[in-house]
C-alpha cells in the first residue's frame, strides 16, 4: 500500500530492504568491460539512483581501461579518432580504413637518399609515404616521396628535395568523396617559392591526410568535395579535376582539358 509512496514510517523498512536487495543484485551483475551494456533493471523507487550508479560505473571502467593502454596504442586511437572526425560518412573508402592500423611511416631510412635526410637538417621526419604526383598542365604521373616533418610537407624527386610547403603556408587540402586516393595541397599563388598547387595520389590516402592534419595541427584544413576540385596551375590560372563513380579506378586527361578521375563505389549510401 505504501511501497510507491514517499518514504515514511510505514514504508521505511520496505524501502531499505529494496535498496539493499538491489545493490546486492547489482554487485553480482556489474558489467565486465566497457563494451558490456547490461545493467539490472532497478525497482521504481531506485530508477534515478540506478542511472547515476550506471554512469559512475562506466566512467570508472573507462578510466581503468585508459590507465592500462600503452602509449603506442593511445597514439593509434588518437589518430583514428581524428580520421573519423574528418572522413566518417564523407569519404567512400573511409570504412575500409577503420580496421587497418596506421603505421608510423611507409618509408624507412634506407628508402631515403642520405642527401635528403641531410637537407632536412634539424627538421625531423615524422612520416613518409610513396606518392604519385600529377603535373599541373599535362597531368603526367610521376613517382615521388612525400615527407612530413614537424614544420612542413616535403616533396622528394629522385633523391632531391623538390618542394617544401610550410604548414603555416598551406591554404588547405582538397580530396574527393569517392574511393580514389587523389588530393590537392593548396599553396599561396603569390608565393614565388611555390609553382602552384600540388596534385598527389596515395594508396593510403586516409592515413596520409590524417597524418598531415596532425602534423599541421589543423583538422579543419581538409575539404571533402563532390563532383570536382579546382586548383591553381600557375600565375592565377585554374585547373579542374572531375570525379565520377565508375567500375574501376581511372585517372586520365579528358578532352576538355580537365583531369578526369573515375573511382568505384565501395559502400552503398
Amino acid at each position: 500500500m505504501y511501497r510507491h509512496k514517499e518514504r515514511c514510517p510505514e514504508n521505511e523498512y520496505f524501502l531499505d530492504y529494496v535498496r539493499y536487495s538491489y545493490l546486492m543484485k547489482l554487485r553480482r551483475n556489474l558489467p565486465k568491460n566497457v563494451l558490456d551494456k547490461s545493467w539490472p533493471t532497478p525497482p521504481a523507487a531506485l530508477t534515478e539512483a540506478s542511472e547515476h550508479l550506471r554512469t559512475l560505473c562506466m566512467q570508472n571502467m573507462v578510466w581503468s581501461y585508459c590507465k592500462k593502454i600503452n602509449p603506442e596504442w593511445k597514439h593509434q586511437m588518437k589518430q583514428k579518432m581524428i580520421a573519423s572526425e574528418i572522413f566518417k560518412d564523407k569519404k567512400d573508402n573511409y570504412p575500409q580504413s577503420v580496421p587497418k592500423l596506421f603505421v608510423n611511416t611507409r618509408l624507412n631510412g634506407e628508402d631515403l637518399n642520405p642527401k635528403v635526410v641531410q637537407a632536412l637538417g634539424s627538421d625531423k621526419m615524422k612520416y613518409a609515404v610513396p606518392v604519385t604526383k600529377y603535373d599541373r598542365k599535362g597531368y603526367k604521373p610521376r613517382s615521388r616521396q612525400l615527407l612530413l616533418t614537424a614544420n612542413s610537407a616535403v616533396i622528394i624527386e629522385e633523391g632531391k628535395l623538390k618542394q617544401r610547403i610550410n604548414y603555416g603556408d598551406l591554404k588547405g587540402i582538397s580530396v574527393s568523396s569517392l574511393s580514389d586516393g587523389l588530393f590537392v595541397l593548396h599553396v599561396p599563388s603569390e608565393d614565388n617559392k611555390q609553382k602552384g598547387d600540388v596534385i598527389l595520389q596515395s594508396d593510403h590516402v586516409i592515413e596520409t591526410l590524417t597524418k598531415i592534419a596532425i602534423c599541421a595541427d589543423n583538422v579543419n584544413s581538409i575539404n571533402i568535395n563532390q563532383g570536382s576540385i579546382k586548383f591553381v596551375v600557375a600565375q592565377g590560372k585554374e585547373g579542374i579535376i572531375d570525379f565520377t563513380p565508375g567500375s574501376q579506378l581511372l585517372v586520365a586527361k579528358a578532352k576538355n582539358g580537365h583531369l578526369s578521375v573515375t573511382a568505384p563505389r565501395l559502400n552503398s549510401r
